[in-house]
C-alpha cells in the first residue's frame, strides 16, 4: 500500500459545530501541518468528525456497504430488466470489470479512513495532559473503535468464516499512519486485533462516555458539540455491541451473549432507558416526520446529511427499471406480504410504499431513507440518522445464543411486540433459526448486515428474490469469498 495524503473534513454542520467547507491535507513528511492538528481538543475533534464524515462516501457506508452493493449481494432485489446496473454484484460475478471497480473503491477508501485514525492514535498518548478528561479517553477509544469498526467490516467482506480457513491470510491490519505494505493476516489473527482495539476502547470509555449518565444526549449544547449526539460517535454501548457482532462471527457464543446482555441490560434499564424501543406513536404519527428508522434504538450510526440522495439514487419510485432495487410485486402480492405476514409489522408499514410514476405505473418503492419534514423540531435527531448498529440486532444475538428454547423465545418475542407484532412460539430449532433469518431480512434492509448473517452461517441457500417464501437462491462459497482488488494483490506478487 502506498502512502496517501491525510484528509480530516471539517464539515459544518449543527451536530458538530465545525464550521469550514475545505480538507485540511495533512502529510505525512510534514511534521507542522500535522502539530497543528493535534495542538488542541477541537483540532482532535475535527480529525474525528472527518473520519466519521468521510464514512459516508458511496465508496463505503452511503452506499456500497449498506443498502447498495452488500444488500444486493443478499439477494433482496427483483432484478428483472437484464440490463440493471446491479445485475453482476447479484450474480456474484467478481471478474467484472464493475465488480473490480466496485472493491477497489471500498478497499481503498476503507484503508484511508485507516490510516487517519491511525494518524490520531499516533499522536494522542503525546497530548495526554494537554486534552485532560474525558477529552484524551473518548478520542483515543473513539480512534481505536474506528479502526476496529473497518477493519472487521473488510474481514467479513474479503474473509471467510469456514473453521479451515482460519489460518488462511485475507487482510492487513493496518496500525501506522502511514500505507507501506503490511503483512496479510489470517482470519483468526484479525479477530483477535478487531477484539483487542475494542476491549481496549470500552474500558477507555466506561469511566467517561457521558451516554452512560446523561444519555443519548441529541440536543444542541451552545458551547460545544463535542460530546454530544453520542448516538453518531462509537460510544460505549456501540463498542459493547460491536464486541457483540465480533464474537458472534467468530463462534465465541458466550462472549457475544454477555456483551449484547451488557448492551440492554445498561441500555434499556427499566426507568433509565437510553436506548428505548421506538414507540407506536412515533411510528404512527399522522405529520410528515415518522421515525422511519426506530431511531431511539440505533446504537451507532452516521449523520448523513445526503441521506436522501442515496434514496434518491437507490429505491426512489421515480427511477427507471434498469436503476431502481425494489422487491418483486406489490404491496399486497409478492416479497412483502410474504417477508411481513401482518400488516401490523411496523416495518410493513413504515419502510414500504407505492406510488404512480412518471410513465404511469405503479410502483413499490423502499421508504426507510425518505425525508422527513416538521416545523416542531421533532425529527432533528433523526432526519439525517443512517444506522450501522442498533438494539435489535443485540435481541437476535441472545435469541440465537439462548442456553434453552424457552431463554430464546423470551428475546425473539421481546422484538417482536415491540415491532406490533405478537409473541409466537418457537416450535424447534430450525424454527428458530428459520424465525430469526426473516428479522435479520426485516430489520437490516438499507444497513448491510444480512449479507454477512448468511456469510457467518454458511448459507448454503438463501430467499430468492424471484419467488420468495417459494424458491432457495443456491449459494456456493466462492459467492461469499471477494477476492482481493488488483491495485493490493499486484504489490504482493
Amino acid at each position: 500500500m502506498k502512502k496517501i495524503i491525510y484528509y480530516f473534513t471539517l464539515i459544518s454542520c449543527l451536530l458538530f459545530q465545525a464550521s469550514c467547507s475545505s480538507f485540511l491535507d495533512v502529510k505525512p513528511q510534514d511534521n507542522i501541518l500535522e502539530d497543528e492538528v493535534f495542538s488542541s481538543i477541537n483540532g482532535f475533534n475535527v480529525a474525528l468528525n472527518g473520519i466519521y464524515s468521510e464514512m459516508n462516501s458511496s465508496d463505503v457506508y452511503g452506499s456500497n456497504l449498506s443498502g447498495g452493493l452488500v444488500d444486493v449481494m443478499a439477494q433482496y432485489f427483483y432484478l428483472e430488466n437484464r440490463e440493471h446496473i446491479y445485475l453482476p454484484y447479484a450474480g456474484y460475478d467478481f471478474a467484472n470489470s464493475q465488480y473490480k471497480g466496485k472493491t477497489e473503491a471500498i478497499w481503498k477508501k476503507m484503508y484511508s479512513l485507516i490510516a487517519n485514525s491511525n494518524a490520531i492514535i499516533a499522536k494522542i498518548d503525546e497530548k495526554k495532559s494537554m486534552l485532560g478528561d474525558p477529552y484524551y479517553q473518548i478520542f483515543k477509544a473513539e480512534s481505536l473503535a474506528i479502526r476496529a469498526f473497518l477493519h472487521f467490516d473488510l474481514l467479513r467482506l474479503f474473509g471467510s468464516t469456514y473453521s479451515e480457513d482460519l489460518d488462511s491470510k485475507v487482510i492487513p491490519y493496518m496500525k501506522k499512519a502511514d500505507r507501506s505494505i503490511e503483512p496479510l493476516l489470517s482470519n483468526k489473527e484479525i479477530i483477535q486485533l478487531v477484539l483487542a482495539d475494542l476491549t481496549e476502547a470500552k474500558d477507555l470509555l466506561k469511566n467517561s462516555d457521558p451516554v452512560l449518565t446523561k444519555g443519548r444526549l441529541n440536543l444542541d449544547d451552545p458551547v460545544s458539540n463535542m460530546l454530544n449526539y453520542r448516538q453518531y460517535r462509537l460510544n460505549y454501548f456501540a463498542v459493547c455491541g460491536l464486541l457483540a457482532r465480533v464474537s458472534l462471527w467468530s463462534g465465541n457464543k458466550p462472549a457475544a451473549k454477555s456483551y449484547a446482555e451488557e448492551v440492554i441490560n445498561l441500555g434499556q434499564k427499566p426507568g433509565n432507558e437510553i436506548f428505548p424501543f421506538v414507540t407506536d406513536q412515533a411510528v404512527n404519527n399522522s405529520g410528515d416526520y415518522p421515525d422511519r428508522v426506530f431511531s431511539t434504538e440505533v446504537l451507532f450510526a452516521l449523520y448523513n446529511t445526503k441521506r436522501l440522495t442515496i434514496h434518491n439514487s437507490l429505491y426512489s419510485y421515480s427511477l427507471s427499471p434498469v436503476q431502481l432495487l425494489t422487491f418483486v410485486g406489490t404491496l399486497s402480492e409478492g416479497r412483502v406480504p410474504q417477508l411481513y405476514p401482518n400488516e401490523n409489522d411496523y416495518r410493513r408499514k413504515l419502510h414500504w410504499a407505492q406510488q404512480v410514476n412518471s410513465t404511469s405505473n405503479e410502483v413499490l418503492y423502499f421508504t426507510k431513507y425518505l425525508d422527513v419534514t416538521d416545523t416542531e423540531g421533532i425529527s432533528i435527531a433523526y432526519k439525517n440518522m443512517f444506522p450501522l448498529l442498533r438494539i435489535s440486532e443485540m435481541y437476535l444475538i441472545l435469541a440465537e445464543t439462548a442456553t434453552n428454547m424457552s431463554e430464546a423465545e423470551k428475546f425473539y418475542n421481546i422484538l417482536q411486540v415491540h415491532r406490533g407484532l405478537p409473541e409466537q412460539t418457537i416450535l424447534s430449532e430450525a424454527d428458530l433459526d428459520e424465525k430469526i433469518q426473516d428479522e435479520y431480512l426485516k430489520e437490516f434492509i438499507g444497513e448491510g448486515q444480512t449479507y454477512f448473517y448468511f456469510k457467518r452461517l454458511q448459507k448454503t441457500a438463501i430467499p430468492s428474490p424471484v419467488r420468495p417464501g417459494l424458491d432457495k437462491f443456491p449459494m456456493e462459497k466462492k459467492y461469499y469469498l471477494l477476492p482481493l482488488p488488483e491495485s493490493e494483490t499486484s504489490q504482493r506478487n
